[in-house]
């Protein structure tokens, strides 16, 4: 009778819950947005596809294959064990090195578009700059962790982590892969204010960080091209403006409620990287502002579920700002890409998380959304 009194006793929120069901409102923006992708790859390859490869769904059938292995990530990380994370976390750090010094071998790192960013596999090119971010996200979070009690220090809340954000940086543009390094600084700098370093010092990280990008940019030719096509994209219409101005000419088109769907024009042939880095152009031009907006809406969801899931962490340093940081490695990206595509912000290679054309990319994302209801999992569990 005891046993039984106890059984029924027990809270209903420590029943353990199926992974996909501990956050509907994550879950279901994420397989809204797989599934958009799947669409909006169709619609941006289709003719292309056929006109290059014989195949119209030959894009299709590759992202298909990456929302697949995707979801079956996010399930297995969704049952990650967090405490076994956090002590795993100090590995991290070497083992993005090494992912990152992989792309460098000769005869294994695959060099396309200018950039050496990919490990061949064989049947299949995989970029390991997506999952070291996911992997540096872990890291730093183990390392504020393990010094929570000297954050307010100079040294430990700023110095050393952007040292070693700085080491990772590196070594992706060397690739090169300026965009991954700049989203891996931001999210560290976005990790650091949440995690409650003095905010002078997160203000002198920022200003370091700026002068370095600004830096980069000034040395390299083609990165000043771009910021040069950024400020004044129609002095050279046919060269440097090409892109953005043809992504301008698609979100305008698009107008209130587009052109519809699979009816831009833009995409073919006009609009360089229509499938990848400026998808959300084709989306503007074929479903208008609305769509663009319901588009922009979805990773709006996204931060307010991650981070409502980080407010429920904050006792616990690691799990907090690993949440955060998982977040933004999400919607960072997205606002960016959104501001590049409308020309808030330079053009910068970078893919918009979730829906454009990339497996890599798709593969982490979904991952990262696992770790993230992990996370509630565990807090679930111990409440």
């Amino acid at each position: 009778m005891s046993t039984l009194s106890t059984t029924y006793s027990t809270p209903a929120h420590d029943a353990p819950r199926a992974p996909f069901l501990l956050d509907a409102g994550i879950v279901l923006t994420v397989f809204v947005l797989v599934g958009f992708s799947l669409v909006m790859v169709y619609s941006t390859t289709g003719i292309v596809a056929q006109e290059k490869l014989g195949d119209t769904l030959y894009f299709v059938k590759r992202q298909a294959v990456a929302a697949v292995i995707g979801i079956l990530a996010m399930f297995l990380f969704s049952r990650i064990n967090i405490q076994s994370l956090q002590k795993i976390s100090p590995y991290l750090f070497f083992a993005c090195i090494a992912l990152l010094a992989v792309t460098l071998i000769p005869g294994v790192g695959h060099r396309a578009g200018g950039a050496q960013r990919w490990i061949n596999l064989g049947l299949v090119r995989f970029q390991p700059g997506e999952l070291v971010k996911v992997m540096f996200i872990v890291f730093i979070a183990g390392f504020w962790a393990r010094h929570e009690t000297r954050l307010s220090e100079f040294s430990q809340g700023i110095v050393k982590p952007f040292f070693l954000v700085a080491v990772v940086a590196g070594l992706l543009l060397v690739q090169p892969d300026f965009g991954s390094a700049a989203v891996i600084s931001l999210v560290t700098l976005g990790m650091a204010l949440a995690t409650g370093v003095r905010l002078r010092y997160i203000a002198c990280g920022a200003v370091l960080l700026a002068l370095c990008m600004g830096t980069l940019v000034f040395l390299s030719p083609y990165r000043m091209q771009r910021i040069m096509s950024f400020l004044s994209p129609f002095s050279d219409v046919s060269g440097r403006g090409y892109q953005l101005i043809q992504s301008l000419i698609a979100v305008g088109t698009g107008q209130l409620t587009g052109v519809g769907l699979g009816d831009s024009q833009q995409k073919l042939f006009f609009l360089p990287a229509a499938h990848t880095d400026f998808i959300f152009a084709v989306v503007s031009e074929e479903l208008g502002f609305i769509g663009g907006v319901v588009l922009l809406a979805s990773f709006l969801v996204l931060l307010w579920r991650g981070l409502l899931i980080s407010s429920r962490l904050a006792e616990n340093t690691f799990q907090f700002s690993l949440a955060v940081g998982l977040t933004l490695l999400i919607v960072a990206p997205a606002l960016l890409n959104i501001g590049v595509v409308t020309g808030l912000l330079p053009t910068k290679g970078m893919v918009l998380p979730l829906v454009g054309y990339g497996g890599s990319s798709l593969v982490t994302c979904l991952m990262a959304v696992g770790m993230l209801l992990a996370l509630k999992r565990h807090h679930q569990e111990h409440a």
